[in-house]
């Protein structure tokens, strides 16, 4: 696999995870496939396909180019933000069980709306039993971002005020499972009426090893938003020096690119 995942709960604040390189050279042959519009392909090399080069035209590859080598500033933040998106929903599909679907990866870093949904999908019973709901940032500042940012978030999320975006996700998601009118109608139901949710805080943090004393810190205030300890998460991919790693990140996504000519 390209990233070691562990189990880093802190209760009682919330569960999660803590997340290290195991194969840069792996996660970013994945990230190029993304970032050309391969991400089909990218599960199926996760799933232990045969991966091929990520092909991409002169105009794709030039304006890949662009978005991997920014300049100095915050267009440099919103191409680490972006390419940490994508790790983040290669983490989902790592971490994804049975009947577990995933919404597609953001393309670039303007993207709004949902960083990443995850829905469970019960065969038998034909209706969701749960939904996961990401924030994901890059900073190097995840306490401020945390409480300024993710938090908000989770509670429009919480509280219904984006239950239309969530039903439009659902349709594209539940596609493959060709529901019928009746069936999407209990899906619906069930989403509204039992909010079956979950919520998934993913940040970038800057010290290496990050103690779960300092994830207890950083995950402050949770509870206030989330009630219950078994529906929020909190996780952490500790970088020594976040901008410097993107950095030598992106050149690996973009060797990747480059070698690909077509």
């Amino acid at each position: 696999m390209p990233l070691n995942i562990v189990d880093y709960p802190a209760p009682p604040v919330c569960g999660g995870s803590q997340w290290t390189v195991a194969d840069e050279e792996r996660l970013a042959t994945l990230v190029a496939l993304v970032m050309v519009g391969r991400s089909h392909m990218a599960v199926r090399v996760l799933q232990g396909a045969q991966g091929n080069p990520p092909l991409a035209t002169a105009a794709l590859r030039d304006h890949l180019r662009r978005q991997l080598f920014p300049a100095a500033g915050p267009p440099t933040y919103h191409r680490d933000g972006l390419l940490f998106e994508i790790i983040c929903w290669v983490v989902a599909h790592i971490t994804a069980g049975p009947n577990e679907v995933i919404s597609e990866p953001h393309l670039t870093s303007t993207s709004q709306g949902l960083d990443t949904i995850k829905m469970s999908f019960d065969p038998n019973d034909r209706t969701v039993q749960n939904v996961v709901i990401y924030e994901q940032k890059c900073t190097e500042d995840p306490r401020a971002l945390f409480l300024d940012q993710v938090l908000p978030a989770f509670r429009k999320w919480f509280s219904g005020a984006r239950d239309n975006e969530l039903l439009q996700a659902t349709i594209g998601l539940l596609q493959g499972f060709d529901l019928t009118d009746a069936e999407s109608t209990r899906v619906y139901d069930r989403l509204l009426q039992d909010r079956p949710f979950a919520f998934r805080a993913a940040l970038t943090v800057n010290q290496n090893p990050f103690t779960v004393a300092q994830c207890l810190a950083l995950f402050a205030g949770y509870p206030n938003i989330i009630p219950a300890l078994e529906d929020r998460y909190g996780d952490t991919f500790p970088l020594a020096d976040i901008r410097a790693w993107f950095s030598v990140f992106a050149n690996r996504v973009w060797q990747k690119i480059e070698a690909a000519n077509v």
